[in-house]
Order: C-alpha cells, then sequence, then structure tokens
C-alpha cells in the first residue's frame, strides 16, 4: 500500500506492479475513508501532502 502524491503515482504504480505482479486498485484519498485507518499526512516518497491510496 502506498499514499502518494501526484508527482509519485507512477512511481507507485511501478513498484506495486513489480512487487505484486498485478495492477493496483488507485483511490483518490478525498474520495475515500476508513474506519480503522487514518491516511499519512506525507507521501511515501517525499514530503508533500499525500493525493491517492495505491493498493
Amino acid at each position: 500500500m502506498y499514499v502518494v502524491c501526484n508527482e509519485h503515482l507512477e512511481f507507485a504504480i511501478e513498484e506495486f506492479v513489480e512487487t505484486y505482479e498485478q495492477p493496483p486498485d488507485i483511490y483518490e484519498l478525498h474520495k475515500v475513508s476508513f474506519t480503522d485507518w487514518t491516511s499519512p499526512q506525507i507521501c511515501h516518497y517525499c514530503d508533500r501532502a499525500p493525493r491517492y491510496l495505491v493498493v
């Protein structure tokens, strides 16, 4: 699972496919919510605000 900014979305997709050998599901963070999960405040790869959840 990756929580990433716009700039790192493609990188996260590539890494996910390389690891799991299948395409990920991609969600915009502002459109999803989970009861037992709080989104990280920074991108997995940098200090920017995240926009996407790649799972």
